[in-house]
């Protein structure tokens, strides 16, 4: 009786352990043991909160292959060769498909190479030079005007004027959707966003980006023009992101971060914006391959349509795609990029 009360307390901790998240430390020497290693390095913890979070699924799941007698977790790390390192992939891509099967591998390959460097296996990296290419996964293609305008409406219709507001920071800013809704997945993201204080009706937009850091101001304004029939055109210029506008003038202007939920009163976590614009892609019709991220392509395709093809004014982007020159973004090109993309959006009108 006392063996099975024995027995039945420790499973009783382990139980615990589980449900806390608390694992027992992994025997040294083992692939489990180099990877908690791994994750103490430098290179790990200089990395975003993104990737940490993607190389530790994919250290896990490497951790729990199945092997005979043992998880592939418990295998020695100095014991690991480049047929193991080949089974390993064979099994993965089998079971989780081929992008994750190589994922595992590039992680594989890097936790090696700064285990090789400090001496903790021998060269050479069994993971290196195994021949595999990342399939680049298809891009999130472009909202189109008509699609951003019903989804707006739909969101508006359904009580989300959070996420309409989103969408045409999105669109009309090329904004990140990270940036959009301001997630918060290190300390220093507080300072992410859109925020009220920096928000000048009909005269500027300022706002820091996650990714750069840089900070950016977005006029909202064009220039004068002596000509028009309208008088505020003629004396302040015209309004370069009219719906962007109006939907920020639906909102309940107050203090701190502009798109937060109306349920919680905070800022949305991406599992939320996920949930949500589900939810009004269904109740819209959209398409479901209808992304956040396809706001920010379609405007930036508009902005090209109407021939500006330097968008880093607006979009804060810091290099043109397959360079490396540097070109600061300035107010006065912003402006241009505004004025150049409305003058477009009017003339489709006209047309139709």
């Amino acid at each position: 009786m006392s063996a099975a009360i024995d027995k039945a307390n420790l499973l009783n901790a382990a139980l615990d352990d589980w449900r806390t998240g608390v694992e027992g430390k992994p025997a040294e020497g083992t692939v489990k043991a180099l990877f908690g290693w791994y994750r103490g390095h430098v290179r790990y913890l200089e990395a975003s909160h993104r990737t940490r979070e993607d190389y530790r699924e994919m250290m896990a799941h490497v951790e729990a292959v199945q092997l005979k007698t043992m998880t592939f977790g418990q295998r020695r790390a100095t014991e690991v060769n480049a047929g193991h390192a080949d089974a390993l992939y064979r099994y993965l891509v089998k079971e989780r498909g081929a992008r994750q099967g190589a994922y595992c591998m590039q992680v594989c390959r890097r936790v090696w190479n700064e285990a090789i460097r400090a001496k903790k296996v021998k060269d050479p990296n069994p993971f290196a030079r195994m021949g595999i290419k990342m399939t680049a996964k298809k891009g999130n293609r472009a909202n189109t005007r008509a699609e951003y305008d019903l989804f707006r409406a739909t969101a508006r219709e359904m009580g989300f004027q959070s996420m309409a507001t989103a969408a045409a920071i999105s669109f009309e800013l090329l904004r990140r959707v990270s940036d959009v809704f301001g997630y918060i997945l290190e300390p220093r993201d507080e300072d992410r966003g859109f925020f009220w204080e920096d928000y000048q009706p009909g005269i500027q937009f300022a706002m820091r980006q996650g990714k750069t850091g840089d900070m950016q101001i977005i006029p909202l304004r064009g220039d004068p023009d002596p000509d028009s029939d309208d008088p505020e055109v003629r004396d302040r210029g015209p309004l370069l992101y009219p719906e962007l506008e109006a939907e920020l003038a639906r909102m309940v202007r107050g203090r701190g971060h502009i798109v937060i939920s109306e349920q919680s009163g905070k800022r949305f976590t991406e599992r939320e914006v996920g949930r949500r614009l589900r939810a009004i892609r269904e109740k819209a019709g959209l398409p479901t391959d209808f992304t956040m991220t396809g706001f920010r392509h379609g405007g930036a395709t508009e902005m090209g349509d109407a021939g500006i093809y330097d968008i880093r004014a607006v979009s804060g982007h810091r290099t043109l795609q397959q360079t490396a020159t540097y070109n600061k973004a300035t107010q006065e090109k912003a402006r241009a990029a505004g004025t150049a993309r409305i003058r477009h959006i009017a003339g489709n009108g006209k047309d139709k």
